[in-house]
This record gives C-alpha cells, sequence and structure tokens, in this order.
C-alpha cells in the first residue's frame, strides 16, 4: 500500500466519506492529535480499527485506499 502525507483538514473533511462509520468523539480526537496530519496507512488503520459496523470488503485496504485518493 503507498504511503503518503494526509494534513489534519484532509482528516477532518475525510469524517464524511471514509469515517462515517467512526464515533464523532472517536474521529475528533484523531483530528485533534493529528496536528501535523498523518500518513493515509496510518489514517487506514484507524478507520479499520473503529468502524462500527465493519466494512465487508474483501479488499479494504484497497477500498479504503481508493476513497483517499478521490
Amino acid at each position: 500500500m503507498e504511503s503518503y502525507p494526509i494534513t489534519q483538514d484532509e482528516i477532518r473533511e475525510l469524517k464524511q466519506t471514509m469515517g462515517f462509520r467512526i464515533n464523532s468523539k472517536v474521529w475528533a480526537q484523531f483530528v485533534d492529535d493529528h496536528k501535523d496530519g498523518c500518513t493515509s496507512v496510518e489514517l487506514i488503520e484507524f478507520v479499520k480499527k473503529y468502524m462500527n459496523p465493519p466494512y465487508e470488503n474483501e479488499n479494504l485496504d484497497d477500498y479504503l485506499e481508493g476513497i483517499l485518493k478521490l
């Protein structure tokens, strides 16, 4: 999986598309904890850990990375 930088503003914006299955408080805490942003790999791992209910996609990493690239 390719790793590239994600800014804090981008993390905030991705709540609607990538983090809609994550509690808003948990997402906001992640945003606050990453003032300098994060990597795409780190964000994907966060989403996989906290999504509820889980995505039912066999290629979840590819799916989530595809959302990021949009």
